[in-house]
């Protein structure tokens, strides 16, 4: 029997093989994940209505601002951590390791104080009327409560992917998945506690999560351990590491916390609660049609790290060139779902509100319009993250996102209403991918040419 602390296997295996038992658990998890995003809103949208659905979707800008750090974090670490043991230096890696979940909970305990003296400023910003600033406040009270979990859940299920095992981490996002949907079940339709219920489920199974990803590096052949010394004792140059090579990805989800807070306020400026509640629906229903290709792109990086950590170049392009395609095709399936299915999807959150169920699916089909061509431009982020290139990841973060989306984010509502606002998506999608090609194709050719300095 192969020893399960033994990581050669990643530059042995071959790649399709290997991508694959990287890619499913990591989908899998992700699937998992998304349900956090959707299952409160179906429970809310059938027991509350629109206005339930719209008072979560104005609380998620600030959940997504907890993920970033989450992202910054764990994403960081796992570059570090793959790297470290492409190099068989396991002290270091496990000094990565300890550092980051220290990170973890003191960011986490930071924003818990922030975000209990500032939530009702966010919920106004992000465009809530008088009508739903009551029940969206309820809801993210609670929320605010889980900060620690969620952040720290995230961080540890990163690294234990870096470390060979996707499966354990994937059972970490599944065993929270499913304790939330039955306690969504309990709180909001058996007990009718509403949105306060959906919140008090989400904590709870965030909880559980977190537990579990600890529970790993208690294992007799976990790759690594959690040691005091690394908890207790920062180094400042793998905090900086961490940083640099996780930054891109705080940014992108910080991006996504001011679009949202963005584009639900013109759906609430242009559309009203209604279009708010449409939002909210086909956002959450994002994260589960644009999500899982982002894990298949994040399981290549573990890959990508360790490979070239251990000189093996040929086998880093070779897993990027695989995930682009199996991107590639899990978006053109999502795309085909879309433009065929838009009203059924709309219906799973609530089935008697035909004028939401209509907006719903006009909105999923013009912000989903360009992502057939997204899976070169999510691999592209994992693939520069797995090198260590945290400064190359940025600038291509910024061009995206801060250029190719906001600009039409913040135009083109001017002249088409809220249909600008989702507008705005497959602008950035498409430019996007074009630079992403741009930069993969001189990257693989610096890689090949011996040109791209390793990142220590």
């Amino acid at each position: 029997m192969r020893d399960k602390s033994d990581r050669t296997f990643m530059e042995r295996e071959a790649i399709p093989r290997l991508l694959a038992r990287f890619a499913a658990p990591a989908l899998a998890g992700m699937l998992a994940n998304a349900l956090y995003n959707i299952v409160d809103r179906i429970f809310v949208g059938h027991a509350v209505g629109a206005h339930g659905i719209a008072a979560i979707a104005l609380s998620f800008p600030s959940m997504l601002f907890f993920a970033s750090m989450a992202f910054l974090i764990g994403v960081g670490a796992a570059s570090r951590i793959s790297i470290q043991l492409g190099e068989k230096a396991k002290e270091d890696a496990e000094r990565t390791l300890g550092n980051a979940l220290c990170m973890a909970v003191l960011s986490s305990l930071i924003f818990w104080l922030v975000g209990r003296a500032f939530f009702g400023d966010i919920l106004r910003l992000s465009g809530a009327s008088d009508a739903l600033f009551p029940v969206a406040a309820s809801y993210l009270s609670i929320i605010l409560y889980g900060i620690v979990f969620n952040v720290v859940s995230f961080s540890v299920s990163s690294q234990i992917r870096a470390c060979g095992s996707p499966a354990y981490a994937m059972g970490s996002q599944i065993i929270g998945a499913v304790v939330n949907i039955a306690l969504d079940a309990w709180f909001v339709i058996g007990l009718g506690k509403g949105v306060e219920g959906a919140a008090l489920a989400t904590v709870i199974s965030q909880c559980v999560s977190m537990l579990w990803g600890f529970s790993y590096f208690l294992m007799p052949k976990a790759a690594l351990r959690l040691r005091p010394r690394f908890i207790l004792r920062i180094d400042p140059s793998t905090i900086a590491r961490i940083v640099t090579v996780g930054t891109p990805a705080c940014l992108v989800n910080l991006n996504f916390v001011l679009m949202h807070g963005v584009i639900t306020n013109a759906s609430s400026t242009y559309g009203g609660d209604l279009a708010v509640s449409a939002t909210g629906i086909f956002m959450g229903m994002d994260s589960l049609l644009f999500m899982p290709a982002v894990a298949i792109a994040e399981a290549c990086q573990p890959i990508v790290g360790y490979n070239y950590g251990a000189g093996r170049i040929d086998r880093v392009i070779a897993t990027v060139k695989m995930s682009v395609l199996f991107t590639t095709i899990f978006y053109l399936t999502s795309f085909t779902a879309i433009m065929c299915f838009a009203e059924y999807m709309a219906m799973m959150f609530n089935s008697d509100d035909m004028e939401l169920i209509k907006l719903t699916a006009k909105a999923m089909r013009v912000a989903n319009i360009g992502i057939p061509v997204m899976g070169l431009s999510v691999v592209t982020t994992s693939f520069l993250q797995g090198l260590g290139m945290g400064r190359e990841g940025l600038y291509l973060a910024a061009l995206k996102f801060g250029i190719f989306l906001w600009i039409p984010l913040l135009v083109m509502p001017r002249y088409f209403g809220v249909y600008g606002a989702w507008g705005s998506f497959p602008i950035s999608d498409v430019f996007g991918s074009a630079i992403s090609l741009v930069v993969t194709v001189r990257t693989t050719r610096g890689l090949r040419a011996g040109g791209t300095e390793r990142a220590h």
